[in-house]
């Protein structure tokens, strides 16, 4: 709504030159006013920022007692939501909550009772703004006991502590958002008429204020919606992508597991008997021996030649280690199975010392020692446990992801110069510690760390974000501590937490409940 300039501009014309020169000087003054109070409130789009800055410029420059900012609510009702007060008087803000008339009768109130305290008037909400959501810009009283008020508006006013007051409404795209009130309570006050176009602009221009400062906060929050739906977005096509990984690594591990086991079993099987066979193929040369105990020479010649007597004392030893490594291939099949736990799918009480030591068979091969670094040490400290209620194969996802960073943390230091095969303390070997705890019945602690250079604190703050990764491009997709929290915050109830020292090492330290059966029927 467009404001009209004081009526004295446009008299202007039939006064004398010295008043006219006068006036416009006033006018200049006033529109300079206006101008250097509109740019400090416009120096910022913060709403409470914007709120005391108007109140307390415009009381600095109408020299006044109390200046307050009111916004009506949806109900049409109203709070004080800024106030600038001289010295002296009490502060309507803080009054306004155990005094609610104080904000039902601002500007106008009809009379009622005045017998029952406190005078409870809500003119202004049963006529949704009153005059000034009828384009009525602004209200002026130079004196509220010869304004021919009516006693309930007077006693009001008095609450108000106010003598004299003009009032600007505030227009935000044309709506009534509230008022801009000066008031003067001391004694009476005959305002001026460029002292209401000034605060009459002032109020046009804080209504601009608020509708940039309302645009601002609806760009904000769709920008924080965007950004909210852009991680969520990020994390579904993480987890889709790190589901699709591991359903492909967990079947190729079963297939693989199926497709050695039948193999080794066989083999298993007939070392035993070979074994046997082998004795009692000895055992029936000690009888020839014992019964023919004059030998030809081409017997003794080909008994020198296939060194018999070594023969006898170290073809037991041969089957014997064959036997080992077929059982070392049966344990390694065995935690491939578990490890990829394809018949496990759904939530199952299970040792969660097997799904750690499956896991690390995985990576042992990248556990010895290299031509650039010696064997990283692997430290476990395991304390009796329960059984836990968990999504086995998930678990064992969280497990690999750590232990492989952790590892690649150790081959980074490697490559820093830390550890080599030819300077090596045997006091500071690379390790890997993990170690298992209960620590309150009804949770499990599992702590992995190793002692690598550590993380600078700013990569630290981003491990878990989707996609963020320090590793060159082709080495590393940046989804799997992300894929670890989810796993482990959302499907088990637990925490994911990482601990890290720059020079000392890094710990990863993972909470979750024993049973989560118990922890699903409490949600």
């Amino acid at each position: 709504m467009a404001l009209h300039p004081p009526k004295y501009l446009e008299k202007a014309s039939f006064q004398p030159v010295e008043l006219v020169e006068i006036e416009a000087l006033k006018a200049a003054e006033s529109q300079r006013l206006v101008a250097i109070t509109v740019e400090k409130i416009r120096q910022s789009l913060d709403l409470e920022y914007i709120f005391q800055t108007t109140t307390q410029e415009i009381r600095q420059l109408f020299n006044s007692d109390r200046v307050i900012l009111y916004r009506f609510n949806p109900d049409w009702s109203g709070t004080f939501v800024s106030e600038s007060l001289a010295q002296g008087w009490l502060p309507l803000t803080e009054q306004q909550v155990p005094q609610p008339e104080l904000v039902e009768n601002i500007s106008e109130c009809n009379l009622k009772s005045l017998s029952i305290p406190p005078i409870v008037d809500t003119y202004l909400q049963h006529t949704e703004g009153g005059g000034f959501a009828k384009n009525e810009p602004y209200r002026v009283c130079h004196d509220i006991y010869s304004a021919g008020f009516n006693k309930c508006y007077l006693k009001i006013l008095e609450q108000l502590q106010a003598r004299a007051y003009v009032i600007a409404a505030i227009y935000q795209s044309q709506r009534l958002w509230g008022l801009l009130a000066v008031y003067q309570n001391d004694a009476p006050r005959q305002w001026q008429t460029d002292e209401v176009y000034v605060l009459s602009q002032i109020a046009s221009q804080l209504g601009i204020a608020l509708q940039q400062a309302e645009l601002l906060k609806q760009t904000q929050n769709q920008k924080e919606e965007l950004i909210t739906t852009l991680k969520d977005l990020q994390q579904a096509q993480a987890q889709l992508i790190q589901n699709e990984k591991m359903l492909s690594l967990e079947q190729l591990v079963a297939g693989i597991a199926h497709e050695i086991n039948n193999p080794v079993s066989f083999i298993y099987g007939n070392l035993k008997s070979a074994d046997e066979y082998t004795q009692n193929l000895f055992s029936l040369l000690d009888i020839y021996q014992k019964h023919y105990p004059q030998s030809i020479k081409v017997i003794e010649e080909f008994t020198n030649l296939i060194e018999l007597d070594f023969l006898r004392s170290d073809f037991p030893k041969l089957f014997k280690s064959m036997m080992i490594g077929a059982e070392r291939i049966r344990d390694i099949v065995l935690s491939l199975r578990t490890f990829s736990r394809l018949d496990e799918a759904d939530m199952k009480a299970v040792n969660i010392h097997e799904g750690i030591d499956s896991t690390l068979m995985l990576v042992q091969s990248r556990l010895n020692s290299t031509g650039e670094r010696p064997q990283i040490e692997l430290i476990k400290e395991y304390v009796n446990l329960p059984l836990i209620e968990c999504y086995a194969g998930q678990l064992n996802q969280v497990f690999l992801n750590i232990l492989v960073n952790a590892i690649d943390a150790l081959e980074d230091s490697v490559v820093k110069g830390r550890w080599t095969t030819k300077k090596c303390n045997l006091m500071d070997n690379p390790r890997i510690y993990i170690r298992t705890q209960l620590l309150k019945p009804d949770q499990v602690t599992i702590r992995i760390a190793d002692n690598g250079l550590g993380i600078p604190f700013d990569t630290l703050k981003q491990i878990f974000n989707p996609f963020f990764t320090t590793k060159v491009v082709g080495q590393g997709t940046g989804m799997g501590l992300a894929i670890s929290h989810q796993i482990i915050t959302q499907r088990h109830g637990g925490s994911l937490e990482c601990i890290s020292q720059p020079g000392v090492g890094t710990e990863f330290i993972i909470d979750i409940p024993l049973l989560q059966r118990a922890r699903e029927f409490k949600q």
